[in-house]
């Protein structure tokens, strides 16, 4: 089967590879993969920017039917619609792992990086991790799960978020349209900011519930903010909870200045390498600064449960849909930001 591998550190060292098909070890399942989205994480790994054990089938974002059972394996059947964490291994031992964090497991291996992963048409994975899809969903909806229980975890695990807080989102990407609409759901009112290229996300925010869209270039982005979230008290400017999810050096600077004092910054955009920033303003506004990375076997659950309600509609944050041959173009349609998420099909849906 053809299946596309990061073969070398470093950047670049992409390339589709003819390898046999795998078949599933005790509590083991093989996938027949159906869709599998393009991540941030993916452009940094074929950069070189984030470790991974090469050589390895990239992709972690994915979705498919259940198309052989490992020895052992019970409450599944063959053809099942599934999705899965992407934690493949960790100690179930450690602070993390006890406390239902496997994604922080220093012993931790994730598909797409630490273990084959979902660009191919078969995909081992461990029966353990396995999620059925909600009934609703499509295969090109439902690979975006992963992500949104990112930021599931982010909204509610890391940012705490309360109904009738006051939140400002940075980056109308995948992860910020998403976010848009988990705040939206837990009953925050929300601000999406961008830049005037990111035009046609931020109106597709507006649409998926934003209550005002602004613009990072504007010099009186603070005051426009704080006009968009009625926040009228003296001495007490800015949002609650900033969510950066641009993963843009300037970004964060910017959340900086948009959190109110004692407000919360959480950051779940990658930057990739490092950046400079005013960090005396985490003192002088009396900041508390999270990241939130990956998610947690609960985040999966309320991710689940908030796409099968239809409160997060995945589907339409979809731009372009590759077949697997065609990953290079599709890659570069990522990398360009001219769309906005990009997913492939190993296995083409009937």
């Amino acid at each position: 089967m053809n299946a596309l591998m990061k073969l070398a550190a470093g950047p670049g060292h992409l390339e589709l590879c003819d390898i046999p098909e795998p078949h599933p070890g005790p509590g083991q399942v093989s996938l027949e993969i159906r869709a599998v989205g393009i991540c941030g994480t993916d452009l940094h790994i074929r950069d070189g920017e984030y470790p991974c054990r090469p050589p390895v089938i990239l992709g972690h974002e994915f979705c498919g039917t259940i198309h052989e059972l490992g020895d052992d394996v019970t409450g599944w059947a063959i053809g099942d619609r599934v999705t899965s964490i992407t934690t493949a291994m960790y100690c179930g031992a450690c602070r993390y792992c006890r406390a239902g964090q496997p994604a922080l497991c220093a012993s931790r291996l994730s598909y797409g990086g630490g273990v084959h992963g979902a660009f191919a048409p078969r995909m081992i994975v461990q029966a353990s991790g396995l999620y059925h899809l909600p009934a609703r969903q499509d295969f090109i909806a439902a690979c975006l799960t992963e992500p949104l229980a990112c930021v599931t975890k982010a909204v509610f695990e890391v940012g705490q978020l309360q109904a009738g807080e006051r939140v400002a989102i940075l980056g109308p990407g995948a992860i910020g349209l998403l976010t848009l609409q988990v705040a939206r759901a837990a009953g925050a009112r929300v601000t999406l900011i961008g830049l005037r290229s990111d035009a046609a996300r931020l109106n597709l925010g507006q649409t998926l519930g934003a209550d005002a869209i602004l613009y990072a270039e504007d010099p009186d982005l603070p005051d426009q903010l704080n006009a968009t979230l009625g926040v009228s008290e003296p001495g007490a400017p800015g949002a609650d909870v900033v969510f950066e999810c641009s993963g843009a050096g300037a970004a964060f600077g910017l959340a900086l200045r948009l959190a109110r004092k004692q407000g919360r910054i959480i950051q779940v955009g990658l930057f990739g390498k490092p950046v400079p920033s005013d960090l005396d303003l985490i003192v002088l506004r009396d900041l508390t600064v999270r990241g939130s990375f990956a998610s947690s076997p609960t985040s999966w659950e309320r991710a689940l449960r908030l796409t099968g309600s239809g409160q997060v509609d995945t589907r339409s944050l979809v731009s372009d849909v590759f077949p697997l041959q065609d990953w290079e173009q599709a890659f570069a349609r990522a990398a360009s930001r001219s769309g906005l998420k990009i997913v492939v099909q190993p296995v083409p849906s009937n």
